[in-house]
């Protein structure tokens, strides 16, 4: 079936009917009611939690990723996911387990989050799937990528030239991410058996509320570890800010132009080790730092630093409960009707620029499903950041987490 028969086809079929459902401790969905956004970003904030902790393993002195991104990816593969395979899915990724209400709250929740980017931001966010040609897949499931996730779909045959795909997934990706994410697909990725690819790509740019000043920045040590110091370059400002901080870590929030997304930057008191702090905090300590700020005074000193990293996530999805998912035994099956499919990669690229103007960011996610037969005032407060930290980019509206890293090194 031709991709505009699809197109077609999506646009005259009926949304399906949302079920009520009854949240451990929530009040009970009446009729099409959905998850409130807040409900979803809550659970997003504890996938972030669950994967950032998961991949840093304290061998990176420099971490950064977009749980937005990676969760995203695995919603539109969650969406072709029944029986236990499912169930692994929701419980690992914080998702609804009835699909007809996690769905359009996800949606929702993603719509807003664009449209806040539209104001004195830019925030871009994309979604496409790549599927064999021909290949039995159902209209029902590319229905729901549409709808829900707005998924540009082109079909492709990966059993001729896949360096051809693979050249045109990754064009897609840099496309959407103003270059930053290069080659997210490496050589050998896609296989004859490769049956399809699910990407996401987020893009944010945007300039501080209030900027740092340039005449300000110098060179300044960090501190690595206690005995390992390096001189690199902190940017410094002096203004009225959201502060926070007790026995155990500083908190600063620095808001961008437009107000609704900001940097929040956690630095643990001195002699604190940061991969063992990282470890320790949690959602519900996030959340409560994030809304009992007080604004005051406070002298920053912050070093500028560029991240790069990628991931390889299917061991350690695998790892952290939906094992099933990457087996002969998963059960993808709202995809094609058929036991078929199981996802042979989870593929994570993400990148930030943090200066004296402002930030860049971006990430991009590809899930690869192959066929089961293949093998698989006063006195000011001084925050100077000049050891390990956390920090996070934010949606304030429901102070969802889009990037979180860890810097531990600005000079790499």
């Amino acid at each position: 079936m031709t991709v505009l028969i699809r197109r077609l086809t999506v646009y005259f079929l009926m949304a399906t009917a949302i079920m009520a459902c009854n949240p451990k401790g929530k009040k009970a969905l009446q009729n099409n009611e959905p998850m409130t956004e807040h409900a979803i970003a809550e659970k997003n904030n504890y996938f972030a939690f669950d994967i950032f902790n998961a991949v840093n393993t304290g061998k990176d002195a420099n971490v950064v990723i977009s749980p937005f991104s990676i969760s995203t990816a695995l919603a539109m593969t969650y969406a072709g996911a029944a029986g236990e395979t499912a169930e692994q899915m929701a419980k690992t990724l914080h998702f609804h387990p009835d699909q007809n209400i996690f769905h359009q709250s996800f949606s929702q929740w993603m719509k807003t989050i664009e449209t806040k980017g539209k104001k004195g931001d830019r925030l871009e966010i994309a979604n496409s799937l790549w599927p064999q040609e021909d290949y039995h897949f159902l209209e029902s499931y590319f229905q729901i990528l549409n709808q829900f996730y707005n998924s540009a779909l082109y079909e492709v045959d990966y059993t001729g030239d896949r360096e051809a795909i693979r050249q045109r997934i990754n064009q897609w990706v840099m496309d959407n991410t103003n270059n930053l994410i290069e080659e997210l697909i490496k050589p050998g990725v896609l296989i004859e058996d490769t049956r399809l690819v699910l990407v996401n790509a987020i893009y944010f740019l945007s300039q501080w509320k209030i900027a740092f000043d340039k005449q300000g920045t110098h060179t300044h040590t960090f501190f690595v570890t206690p005995d390992t110091p390096k001189d690199v370059s902190f940017m410094f400002m002096k203004d009225t800010l959201a502060y926070f901080e007790n026995d155990k870590f500083q908190m600063l929030e620095l808001e961008y132009e437009g107000g609704d997304f900001s940097m929040v930057i956690v630095l643990p008191a001195e002699g604190k080790n940061i991969d063992s702090f990282i470890a320790e905090m949690n959602p519900a300590t996030y959340s409560k730092i994030t809304e009992t700020t007080v604004k005051q005074p406070v002298e920053v000193y912050l070093p500028s630093f560029k991240v790069r990293a990628s991931f390889d996530l299917e061991q350690t999805m695998s790892a952290m409960g939906m094992p099933l998912a990457f087996t002969n035994k998963a059960d993808f099956s709202k995809m094609t009707g058929m036991l078929d499919l199981k996802i042979d990669k989870i593929i994570h690229q993400a990148y930030i620029d943090v200066n004296e103007e402002g930030t860049e960011a971006a990430a991009s996610t590809a899930v690869v499903i192959i066929r089961k037969s293949a093998v698989v005032g006063e006195q000011p407060t001084v925050f100077r950041a000049n050891r390990p930290f956390l920090y996070f980019i934010k949606e304030n509206s429901n102070n969802s987490i889009l990037f979180m890293g860890k810097t531990g090194d600005p000079s790499l």
